[in-house]
């Protein structure tokens, strides 16, 4: 998404011929071809550690860190692997995300109308709102499994980019939709009205 928003905005009269079907089916495969290689590896290296029991995960979901955790063994050398595939996976793609951005951001500040500026910003914030909280939860979770998180807040964090994030998705998405304003502000101002009139007969 941030590649095409790129192309869209810095390369507007290039974009049809650089954003073909299949460059979109190649950078699909290629995401969901290295997520899966380089979260493999890991995996295997923990299922080698030891595990002598209670083989009980204290979570709500079979992550590799509560897996590193009932190991018998400290094994170091799987941390450390574990934490490179994980930044480098994650801060690569960031990187990425954010190179594109800046490079949108530039191009944006070089726009002579401010009406041009509104809506090239009002096209990104949206993902770029996505990106913030789920990279943001992300990296405090997998970047350092032995940053020192307790098992409760390795609990919230992981239900905040598992669950919250994805929640809020389609309400970040859709808040661009002038029908979905139309009715987020119906909703609300019949609230505040609702509530306004509560605490006059209170008052009263």
């Amino acid at each position: 998404m941030a590649f095409d928003r790129y192309l869209a905005i810095c390369r507007p009269l290039h974009y049809s011929r650089i954003m073909t079907q299949q460059l979109c089916t190649g950078l699909v495969v290629f995401g969901w071809s290295c997520g899966f290689i380089l979260f493999l590896t890991p995996v295997v290296l923990i299922s080698w550690l030891p595990y002598c029991g209670p083989n009980i995960i204290n979570h709500f979901v079979c992550d590799p860190v509560p897996l590193m955790m009932l190991s018998c063994a400290e094994d170091t050398t799987t941390q450390s692997v574990y934490s490179a595939f994980n930044a480098f996976f994650m801060i690569g793609t960031l990187l990425f995300i954010l190179c594109s951005y800046a490079l949108v951001i530039l191009a944006v500040v070089r726009m002579p109308t401010a009406a041009g500026k509104c809506k090239v910003f009002s096209t990104c914030a949206s993902h770029l709102a996505v990106i913030t909280l789920f990279y943001g939860s992300i990296l405090m979770m997998y970047v350092g499994p032995e940053s020192g998180h307790t098992v409760k807040m390795q609990k919230i964090i992981t239900l905040f980019y598992s669950v919250i994030t994805p929640l809020c998705n389609p309400l970040i998405y859709s808040l661009r939709n002038k029908e979905m304003k139309a009715a987020l502000t119906r909703v609300f101002g019949t609230e505040i009205l609702f509530i306004k009139h509560k605490s006059n007969i209170v008052a009263i």
